[in-house]
């Protein structure tokens, strides 16, 4: 169980966590026009492997995405201002990108001697403000990237390679593929389209994520319960998208997850990490095994390291040259009114302590009153066990599972069984150890949301859990007179009102659709126009 912390300590002790040489405000980001960095405790090489950790992503072969072209045009999928459209980051060639792809794409050996591009940890988890033509690039804070409109991209690019002779034809020359093999890499590339297809139909919508958004438990969901587990009955709609959240001192928290439903105790890091590098295009092999654990796609091992950095990572701090001078004078009087106002949950701490332990605050759905859907879908979500019928949760311990069980416990049980097949003892016992942290750490029916310290506030806009108030300003306002819609996608952003600037661009949010409201967090809402502004100077010098 001390796994976790021993794989932090020994990478921050090889030079992977913290460095004598950390980025320093304004220092220019790699191949990325206008894009400065802020100083957030990490080395150019630090970032650099986490912008392009595999945790054992598989998307499609490597050496694919770097020829297929973009269906209806010539262009390559790969191609940076087409990736641009869909939300990534551009980037240049670097140490550990070296075919300069955007910010989040992944490249993993695979035993059966094929690289394959997959996404990691940086695609959702980095951001990006924009003022005045100035790109301020912010590791672990909130991406724009459409995840939906990204997997249905892709999987259009490889039907019409597929189907389009003369596009085949370029994809199988730029692979140097001879023509006594085309006929099955034809097949390969139909096959991999309508895997993926498949997936996409599963975790279809009515209402779009749009960019920044996830319904990463929704999704979680299906992979394990209707996926892994082969009972396509257990499809649930992943309607609940909430904004990807920021990773600063979420490391260092005693509860994590929206919904505060994930203990950080022991191994929980890991279990949490490993159950979305399964989501995002991993695997688990369960039916044909048993109790010695199943095998995956996961790369333990960066898993580890990906710990280790963000653990070592800290919030952005309001860069005055770039957003404006704070005014001391309103932040003085802003503290006092946070601390009436907000930090009953929202607890002040020192942003830049490593060895910092803030408590999550969970407050009850019914009285923070904003929307409801991710945490009924979460306390809902029950499935066929299939395969897992008879077996333990824990899979070495614990009770059998009957023909039915909460979709969260059958995700667990995959995890722990995915960790014993790694050899490395500290992740097997961590995986022996997990369930009783789980069970122990939190209320098995959390119908709450989690308060979190609000250090980088400023740069994690839109707010509330689903993205669905633009700016702070616009937060501490009655919910009737937030903005009804907004876009989403563009990084402008308003430093007055802290938050997204009102733009023609990126996708439209509707918070009168089902999982989009935005009422709730009535707190300081009634303050007047003088101390509102106060509070907001205060908000961003956290």
């Amino acid at each position: 169980m001390e796994w976790c912390l021993a794989a932090t300590l020994a990478v921050v002790l090889a030079g992977c966590g913290r460095t004598p040489d950390p980025i320093a405000d304004g220092e220019t980001v790699p191949g990325a026009p206008q894009a400065v960095n802020l100083a957030q405790g990490w080395s150019r090489e630090v970032q650099d492997q986490v912008w392009f950790a595999s945790f054992g992503s598989r998307l499609l072969p490597y050496r694919w995405l770097l020829h297929l072209e973009v269906a209806g045009d010539t262009k390559r999928f790969a191609d940076a201002a087409h990736l641009a459209t869909l939300g990534f980051l551009t980037q240049a060639r670097t140490t550990h990108n070296p075919d300069g792809l955007p910010v989040g794409f992944t490249r993993e050996p695979g035993k059966d001697g094929e690289t394959w591009a997959g996404l990691g940890c940086a695609a959702c988890h980095t951001g990006e403000v924009r003022h005045r033509g100035q790109r301020i690039r912010i590791d672990g804070g909130q991406g724009l990237l459409d995840f939906t409109a990204f997997e249905g991209a892709l999987i259009d690019s490889l039907s019409a390679t597929a189907s389009d002779d003369a596009k085949f034809a370029r994809f199988a020359d730029g692979l140097g593929t001879p023509q006594a093999q085309r006929t099955e890499l034809r097949d390969a590339l139909i096959a991999r389209a309508e895997a993926l297809d498949v997936r996409h139909r599963m975790n279809a919508t009515d209402v779009a994520y749009g960019a920044g958004r996830l319904d990463a438990f929704g999704q979680i969901f299906n992979a394990v319960a209707v996926d892994f587990l082969g009972v396509p009955e257990n499809r649930r709609a992943p309607d609940a998208p909430v904004s990807f959240p920021v990773l600063w001192t979420a490391p260092h928290l005693d509860l994590v997850q929206w919904n505060g439903s994930a203990p950080n105790a022991g191994p929980g890091p890991l279990f949490q990490n490993l159950t979305t590098a399964l989501a995002v295009y991993g695997h688990a092999d369960v039916a044909g095994h048993d109790a010695t654990g199943y095998p995956s796609s996961i790369n333990f091992d960066q898993l580890g390291r990906i710990q280790a950095w963000m653990y070592a990572l800290t919030a952005p701090q309001w860069p005055e040259s770039m957003l404006g001078k704070l005014d001391q004078a309103r932040i003085a009087r802003g503290a006092a009114l946070y601390d009436a106002q907000c930090g009953a949950c929202h607890t002040r701490i020192d942003a830049r302590d490593p060895a910092r332990a803030p408590k999550a605050v969970l407050t009850p759905l019914a009285e923070i009153g904003t929307d409801p859907r991710m945490v009924r879908n979460f306390l809902d979500a029950r499935a066929k066990t299939g395969p897992l019928q008879g077996r333990r949760q824990a899979v070495l311990a614990g009770e059998r599972f009957g023909a039915e069980a909460n979709t969260i416990d059958l995700v667990v049980h995959v995890a722990i069984g995915a960790a014993l097949r790694h050899p490395l003892a500290t992740v097997r016992d961590a995986a022996v150890g997990y369930h009783p942290v789980l069970k122990a750490a939190i209320d098995q029916h959390p119908d709450y949301y989690k308060a979190r310290p609000l250090d980088g506030v400023w740069a994690s806009a839109p707010y509330l859990h689903n993205g669905s108030v633009p700016t702070l300003a616009d937060l501490l306002r009655p919910a009737a007179a937030r903005p009804a819609r907004f876009r989403v996608g563009s990084g402008e952003f308003d430093p007055d009102t802290v938050g997204l600037a009102a733009t023609e661009d990126g996708s439209v949010f509707d918070t009168r659709l089902p999982g989009n409201g935005n009422g709730g967090h009535d707190y300081g809402t009634a303050l007047s126009d003088a101390d509102r502004r106060d509070l907001l100077e205060f908000l961003k010098s956290l």
